[in-house]
């Protein structure tokens, strides 16, 4: 293991010593770093992890045995990252629950590249599909990571999507590395980590809990330049995105169908407010997002009452 591998595996230490808390694990380990080396065995130093923890060496040496083989099976083919590194995404350090490290397979150079999250619901319609793949195909075409959470539906399709387009495409997973949600996704997994990048932010030793799968949403729109809602119900995950992308100042895009399907209420809480796009054809998407980069452009100020988009302002 390298140097930051080490200090991945002392920290997710700490995390399992304290049952999960990661900010008191966090707190520890700030600590932890500013007195002694890090990077050492931790059993050199179990005394002051104890003591930086509040708890007993017995609870920590436990953790580590615990969490060591996890992390010496990882191979070469992973690498793990933190801020100190120079392929750190540094726009997630911006927003809540941000990530101490990072497992990286595939492209690692792919973190900072411009990409584009193209999201919704496991169970589409057959004009989602549609839409998620000329989407993918859009945003490929004109340059941009194709990011998704490599689930069932849109999120399969988009990541197919670039892949035959010859695009590389982001896999932005709720699991470790070592495991893949859902199984019937293994292959695809698979083949992103050979021509793109899959990237968690969850150590080889972790549990996988349902709430992991909305901490992989907020990343996902942490390294997006935005998301893309293609179809999704009220209160899906791909909706729960579309709030953390909104918080992280990032640009929404929503599709005039998803206004005009008066079955869901979702995309008519969105429309109007700042950032928020909506739109009718795929196409319309790189130069819209462009745009607004350019101009710094938002839509829907507290004071609009309609929900439109001005595309007119913004053609070239």
């Amino acid at each position: 293991m390298d140097a930051t591998a080490i200090k991945a595996l002392h920290y997710e230490t700490l995390v399992r010593a304290c049952g999960g808390a990661g900010s008191k694990a966090g707190e520890a380990f700030s600590l932890a770093s500013s007195r002694i080396d890090v990077t050492d065995p931790l059993p050199l130093h179990i005394k002051e992890y104890a003591s930086f923890l509040a708890t007993e060496e017995s609870k920590i040496s436990e953790a580590y045995y615990h969490c060591r083989p996890f992390f010496e099976e990882m191979g070469d083919h992973v690498s793990v990252i933190d801020e100190q590194s120079p392929f750190w995404p540094s726009q997630v350090n911006t927003f809540a629950y941000a990530p101490r490290f990072l497992y990286v397979q595939g492209n690692i150079s792919l973190l900072k590249a411009p990409s584009v999250s193209v999201i919704g619901t496991r169970s589409p319609s057959l004009e989602g599909k549609k839409l998620a793949l000329q989407t993918s195909h859009a945003l490929a075409k004109a340059g941009y990571v194709v990011a998704s959470g490599l689930a069932l539906g849109i999120d399969g399709v988009a990541h197919k999507g670039a892949l035959t387009s010859g695009a590389p495409t982001m896999a932005v997973i709720g699991t470790p590395l070592c495991q893949c949600y859902p199984k019937e996704h293994t292959e695809l997994q698979a083949e992103i980590a050979k021509s793109g990048v899959v990237v968690s932010r969850f150590a080889p030793s972790t549990t996988t809990q349902k709430w992991h799968f909305l901490l992989r949403n907020r990343l996902m729109s942490a390294l997006s330049l935005a998301s893309v809602v293609v179809e999704d119900r009220d209160g899906g995950g791909a909706v729960r995105q579309a709030s953390f992308a909104l918080e992280q100042k990032k640009y929404l895009f929503i599709y005039q169908s998803s206004i005009e399907n008066r079955s869901i209420l979702w995309p008519r809480k969105f429309a109007g407010q700042s950032r928020v796009f909506v739109i009718r054809k795929s196409e319309d998407l790189p130069r819209i997002l462009k745009k607004a980069m350019e101009t710094k452009r938002t839509v829907g100020r507290p004071k609009d009452t309609a929900i439109q988009l001005d595309l007119f302002a913004l053609e070239e």
